[in-house]
């Protein structure tokens, strides 16, 4: 009887545990309330978006998705998220959560296109973090682990629209960059190859079908466009439809206003500085600076109020860190300009090399 009731037990024990891996292919109800999530998340709704994410840790506690969703929140709502703050130990732990529920998910069939999903994408937002606060050296420890799960996931993303997004993306840089950085040719050319034209269409079709990298997808197709492609009309119908969606984002109002910036298109650049006027927080009041330097520059030819503006763009950026080297930059360029009018070559040639170690953006280097 013992050992029957113990046999029983265990059949128990393992069908539960089986199933406690709640699935979200295939549940459009989760997966709308995963959307609702993001949308509120990426337009800093973050009350409303923590509504669904708790309703989703309510449904699915021991899914690692409900977590990926927290660290997204955590991220946005402390953005520019650096190190020195504390929400980023709290983003850091919620990834790492990320990945280690991933782990048991990778090893069942049933669900190992989600394990394998979190795990590369836990570890792939973990590394952009470290990236984009000047930290590369924290992300070698998972870059064998994210080259191997992309690659697995270049033969899962007809059963998981999201990995149309990685394989897009690997497809296009593994060429794209090399291509731009001779020097990596090397370390690339044992790794698979890639196909730009190929990687441009899966990140359309992530744009158009995959939920939790859909925002994810259109930002790097603007991006893609403006350092790669080189292509400004490109970059701008991207970042609008970034804009427009989630028009209180202060990354996305940003990368916008520059790219009008350099299209000389200051009546739209000053409609989203108009949506921008209520906000108070550093990153916003450095977008607003830098612009209205660039249009007294360029538009109203007033290059002492451009070369003050351009100075306090550079004490702001540099009280922001990494997060704010591009604009960085446009304040070097701006400086570069407006010395090389006055006739001063050499102070403007040390403002352009300047700008040059913030970013390798053409488009803001050639103006």
């Amino acid at each position: 009887m013992r050992k029957k009731l113990f046999v029983v037990g265990l059949m128990a024990f393992c069908w539960t545990s089986i199933w406690a891996q709640e699935s979200y292919l295939n549940r459009p109800d989760l997966l709308n309330k995963v959307d609702s999530c993001l949308r509120h998340t990426y337009n800093f709704s973050f009350i409303k978006a923590r509504h669904f994410q708790m309703e989703l840790a309510r449904i699915t506690p021991d899914h690692p998705a409900p977590y990926f969703l927290e660290a997204l929140i955590v991220y946005w709502e402390n953005y520019p998220l650096t190190p020195e703050k504390k929400a980023s130990e709290k983003f850091v732990e919620l990834m790492d959560r990320v990945v280690a529920l991933s782990e048991e998910y990778s090893e069942s069939e049933r669900t190992h296109l989600e394990g394998v999903f979190f795990d590369l994408f836990g570890r792939a937002f973990k590394a952009m973090f470290w990236a984009d606060n000047g930290k590369p050296g924290k992300v070698l420890p998972d870059l064998s682990t994210l080259y191997r799960n992309t690659k697995e996931g270049f033969e899962m993303k007809d059963q998981f629209s999201e990995f149309y997004f990685s394989t897009g993306l690997y497809n296009y840089y593994i060429e794209a960059y090399p291509e731009a950085h001779p020097g990596y040719k090397a370390l690339v050319a044992f790794m698979q190859d890639g196909d730009k034209a190929l990687g441009l269409q899966q990140l359309k079709y992530a744009i158009d079908h995959a939920v939790f990298l859909k925002v994810e997808s259109i930002v790097f197709m603007s991006i893609i466009q403006l350092k790669y492609e080189r292509d400004l009309n490109a970059a701008a119908m991207y970042a609008e439809m970034l804009f427009k969606q989630f028009p209180h984002n202060l990354f996305y109002q940003g990368h916008l206003v520059t790219i009008l910036l350099h299209q000389k298109r200051f009546q739209r650049t000053r409609e989203v500085l108009k949506v921008m006027e209520k906000q108070r927080d550093p990153y916003s009041e450095m977008i607003r600076v830098m612009a209205n330097s660039f249009m007294a520059e360029m538009e109203s030819k007033n290059d002492l109020k451009a070369e003050k503006g351009y100075e306090s763009v550079l004490e702001m950026a540099d009280r922001i860190g990494p997060y704010a080297d591009l604009f960085m930059a446009i304040g070097y360029m701006g400086l570069s300009r407006i010395f090389e009018e006055r006739g001063v070559s050499s102070e403007s040639g040390s403002y352009a090399r300047k700008a040059a170690k913030y970013t390798s953006y053409r488009f803001i280097l050639e103006e």
